[in-house]
């Protein structure tokens, strides 16, 4: 068979054509090829390539972190707890972790809804117009550091409208959104941004507290919740006072370390976000309570967040624990003596009608007082519902002011508008008392009170007189002299400070831990009775009469006159004064120094002081007489601070820059005349005897602390013997080891008193309470079972006001064991004369009891006993 080689070609070319034309033959070229190409490619990443691909390790670095220690704890005299540490369990917000802002805000409504103590200091206002919250003399520079921190821009003037309309936008806040839902977002994300503006090398994790003492129901929604993250519950404990506002001016409290708290301590190991004592012995004690911190490491990732368990570098030691000389059950017995008597005072001037005008106090003064001292809750009587009766009350306030609002400056309107409302008879003080009832400020469960002066308004005083005896309406509220008033009561033998009460006063528990700002701008910018003035060793006062014992040591000693010289007295004390000077509202006749000091003779000082440096005697002169006296003030610790560890009025006078006398002298008559008269001509500010003859009675240019006073009586007590006063009695570690024991050392002295003075001046003070010479104090000491010796003084300062009461005196008078000093300023009242002088009794009895002993000092601790 022959082939034709065309056809040959053309049967191979269709065969071709028919392999070409194969697509199931070109898809598994197709994948030949791409697996060959696969396989070379793995090939060399894994074999070839291989060392280049190893994972390098996530960034991450070790952290130390100082961890605080258990703060040490304050007993006093008898082991009664004045300041614990409580664990608790607290929601902790880490900073390092995401949270969204509808969680923070779902997280806000939880901790109200619970009603957790749940930390809010964000420091704007709640309401429009905005306004910053910080108060005190840093108020200012509070400001700039936290709107920098804040990254505000131009923080020296950005007004709070401004920083709440940056932050809304810097922290991505639903424009949607109230500014109160707002607000309760940004106090969350204000503390995390601020730790996040931190730099990366630096920048350690440090959750913060976002609530204290969680409820166990806040716990599990903490716990269960995905989107809360970023919160977790830990255990802290937290600062406690058990005795708050019985003893919180000695105690003081805590807060978070200030810069310049920091910038004097961070040698010493402190943190940013240590806290620190603020004011009493949290502030004073505060290197012995803080305790050693300990140190852990850890690791954490690149966004901060902690990724290894820590590691105990040293474990805290605890700070030490102390007892004071402080006797709790005294302190609280006289706080409620002192309150009790202003009370007193309150109800008499509101109800008697057998004293002078100028002495009475009517329901409407009292309450605009009390208004006018910020104490009607503005924020409930904006919020009354029609029900309720205060609402009458707002109807008031909005009639006038439709624009009211419970803040800033509107606040202050508001109490103008109360205020002229009561004093021009709109508001009668049954109404007024109808919205104190609806604010819940006077508590009235059944309705009784309210139906009661609905019915008969003139029934006014006595539902005022119910909440003033059940304290629902307190003398500090109440504002109307007198409202203030400190007690000081001192062991003879040793210096020790049984009770120091100074009204009225503060919850100490409300600074600490949860910060109440509010209130702390009530008692510290608003309240007119500046409730954290610590009057026993910081305010001072003319002590008045109370001064006599000292200028009579001096007449004796110096020889001025003697034990049995008689001065006859003319009333007008003359020689030294002029027409204008010392004199007594009658003649007491021919008198010797115990029978001066009884009846309180202001002719007799006057004289003694006269001879002490009469200027016309041959070989004295005024100078010389105003500096034997003022040795003798010395002598009885009118110059110097009295040894007390926490602070006092000598530390104020030493950060002015005045280091000279601070006792009546003409050092300090220069000094004290420039400071409101820097124009005073030369002949003005010389001493005269009649400068001398005020200082001999007390007044001039006196001005002292009670705690001064009560040492010095506690030194005519002791006949001389000068015991600086003290309140840390011993210092323990937490292991019970006696670290520091404060023993009694008396101060020596180059004076010398002689037996005869001490008994003369005894005699004197013991006739001030016990028949025989008409002693000032004889009827308010009669009957009374503890023999005591004292003094009764009172003191001008402003005219247009009381004059101020005191009361010195110490007890038993044949074995003096306690000093006592009471000022109350502003209640020379005849509505309930002698106000101090009753307080002082009831104290002594308190103090001494059926034993008509105190305590010996001894061992402090009474915890292990």
């Amino acid at each position: 068979m022959r082939y034709d080689w065309k056809d040959v070609l053309r049967e191979a070319g269709k065969f071709a054509l028919r392999i070409i034309s194969n697509r199931i033959l070109w898809l598994a070229v197709i994948a030949a090829i791409m697996f060959y190409i696969l396989f070379a490619r793995v090939f060399e990443l894994q074999i070839t390539m291989a060392h280049t691909f190893v994972a390098p390790p996530v960034p991450t670095r070790y952290v130390t972190r100082s961890v605080p220690a258990r703060r040490g704890t304050i007993y006093d005299r008898h082991g009664r707890p004045l300041a614990v540490n409580v664990p608790v369990f607290v929601a902790m917000l880490d900073p390092s972790v995401v949270i969204t802002n509808e969680a923070l805000l779902e997280l806000y409504r939880l901790f109200e809804e619970n009603n957790e103590r749940f930390v809010d200091d964000f420091p704007i206002s709640r309401e429009e117009p905005f306004e910053f919250l910080f108060t005190g003399r840093n108020a200012e520079w509070q400001e700039f550091r936290w709107k920098d921190d804040m990254a505000v821009p131009n923080p020296r003037y950005a007004t709070a409208d401004e920083t709440w309309e940056f932050l809304r936008r810097q922290f991505a806040i639903d424009p949607e959104l109230s500014n109160e839902d707002a607000r309760r977002i940004m106090n969350f994300r204000a503390p995390i941004f601020k730790q996040r503006l931190l730099d990366w090398g630096t920048y350690s994790p440090v959750p913060f507290v976002a609530a204290y003492d969680i409820s166990p129901q806040t716990k599990a929604a903490i716990e269960e919740r995905a989107d809360f993250e970023a919160l977790f519950v830990d255990v802290e404990t937290l600062r406690e006072y058990p005795a708050g506002r019985y003893v919180s001016h000695m105690i003081g409290y805590l807060r978070p370390i200030t810069a310049e708290q920091l910038a004097r301590n961070e040698h010493r190991g402190y943190t940013a976000f240590d806290l620190f004592g603020r004011a009493g012995l949290e502030l004073s004690m505060e290197h012995h309570l803080r305790g050693t911190p300990g140190m852990q490491t850890f690791q954490v990732n690149s966004a901060g967040r902690r990724v290894s368990e820590p590691v105990w570098d040293s474990e805290p030691e605890p700070g030490n624990r102390i007892f004071l000389t402080l006797d709790l059950e005294l302190q609280q017995a006289a706080f409620h003596i002192l309150e009790e008597a202003l009370s007193e005072m309150l109800i008499r001037r509101l109800t008697l009608t057998n004293i002078a005008e100028v002495y009475r106090l009517s329901p409407e003064e009292a309450f605009v007082s009390f208004v006018r001292g910020f104490n009607l809750n503005v924020r409930a009587v904006l919020d009354a519902e029609p029900d309720n009766s205060a609402y009458a009350m707002r109807q008031y306030i909005l009639a006038r002011y439709p624009d009211a609002i419970a803040h800033g400056e509107s606040v202050v309107r508001i109490i103008d508008i109360v205020a002229e409302g009561i004093s021009a008879g709109f508001i009668t003080p049954a109404e007024m008392l109808l919205a104190l009832i609806g604010t819940g400020q006077i508590s009235d469960p059944d309705g009784a009170f309210a139906a009661q002066l609905s019915a008969r308004p003139y029934t006014a005083t006595e539902v005022m007189i119910h909440a003033i005896n059940t304290r629902e309406l307190t003398p500090q509220m109440i504002n109307a002299d007198p409202s203030t008033g400190s007690v000081v009561v001192t062991c003879v033998r040793t210096g020790d400070v049984l009770a120091a009460v100074s009204y009225p006063s503060f919850d100490n528990n409300r600074l600490a831990n949860d910060f109440d700002a509010e209130y702390f701008a009530h008692i510290n910018a608003r309240c007119p009775t500046h409730p954290m003035t610590n009057r026993p060793f910081m305010e001072t006062r003319a002590p008045g009469s109370t001064f006599k014992m000292f200028t009579a040591v001096a007449a004796l000693e110096e020889g001025a006159i003697g034990p049995n010289t008689r001065i006859f007295d003319h009333v007008q004390h003359t020689a030294s004064g002029g027409a204008q000077g010392v004199r007594c509202h009658g003649s007491h006749g021919s008198i010797n120094v115990a029978q001066a000091i009884a009846v309180s003779c202001n002719y007799f000082f006057a004289e003694c002081g006269f001879r002490l440096g009469n200027s016309r005697h041959p070989t004295r002169s005024t100078y010389d007489g105003i500096a034997t006296l003022n040795r003798y003030m010395a002598f009885f610790g009118l110059n110097e601070p009295t040894g007390v560890e926490i602070g006092e009025v000598h530390q104020q006078f030493v950060s002015q820059g005045w280091l000279g006398n601070t006792m009546a002298s003409p050092e300090f008559k220069v000094h004290r005349e420039r400071l409101f008269n820097p124009n005073a001509p030369e002949w003005d500010l010389r001493w005269r005897d009649a400068d001398t003859a005020q200082v001999t009675i007390g007044q001039g240019y006196n001005d002292y602390t009670p705690a001064q006073m009560a040492r010095g009586m506690a030194i005519i007590a002791a006949r001389g013997e000068n015991f600086p006063l003290r309140l840390a009695g011993s210092v323990e570690n937490y292991a019970g080891a006696v670290l520091v024991r404060n023993e009694p050392v008396p101060v020596a002295s180059d004076i010398s008193v002689s037996d005869a003075t001490w008994d003369a001046v005894h005699e004197g003070m013991r006739l001030v309470t016990q028949p025989g010479a008409g002693g000032t104090a004889v009827g308010v000491f009669r009957g009374f079972p503890i023999s005591s010796a004292g003094k009764t003084g009172t003191a001008e300062q402003v005219g247009t006001r009381f004059s101020h009461t005191a009361f010195g005196a110490f007890a038993p008078v044949d074995d003096p064991q306690i000093a006592i000093y009471v000022a109350v300023p502003f209640s020379a009242n005849h509505a309930f004369s002698q106000i101090a002088t009753h307080v002082a009794r009831d104290v002594i009895g308190a103090a001494l009891g059926d034993t008509h002993d105190v305590e010996p000092a001894g061992e402090f601790n009474a915890l292990r006993r």
